[in-house]
């Protein structure tokens, strides 16, 4: 997708903008990862290499703009390992910050529900 699409996206509709930027932003995160742990580009031909892709997973990540869908890629010699969030978690780190802060503070229930 087109940077400049996303721009004018997220200045429209401003919500939905920035989900879409956000998950835009993180699958390119997470090629630049795969791009880093394959030691090679897709369909490169080189020595270098430690995997070959095996396409791509659908895995969602809860934000507090509302869940995305983020493309996760896969090998076939090893498991993809991602920065973007950890293994079974699903979560935007700081929905759950903002949950245990509360929490801590002696904040009721019906308060965390609408903090959340």
């Amino acid at each position: 997708m087109d940077p400049l699409a996303l721009i004018e996206d997220y200045l429209s509709d401003n919500e939905n903008g920035m989900k879409t930027l956000i998950t835009w932003f993180l699958n390119q995160v997470m090629l630049q990862e795969a791009l880093q742990q394959a030691g090679a580009a897709q369909y490169e031909r080189t020595d270098a290499r430690k995997a070959h892709r095996n396409g791509y997973k659908d895995r969602s990540l809860k934000t507090r703009y509302g869940e995305t869908i983020l493309q996760k890629p896969q090998f076939r010699e090893f498991p993809f390992e991602t920065q973007v969030f950890g293994r079974y978690a699903r979560v935007e780190k700081a929905l759950v910050n903002a949950i245990v802060e509360s929490y801590l503070q002696g904040v009721s229930t019906r308060r965390v529900q609408e903090i959340v």
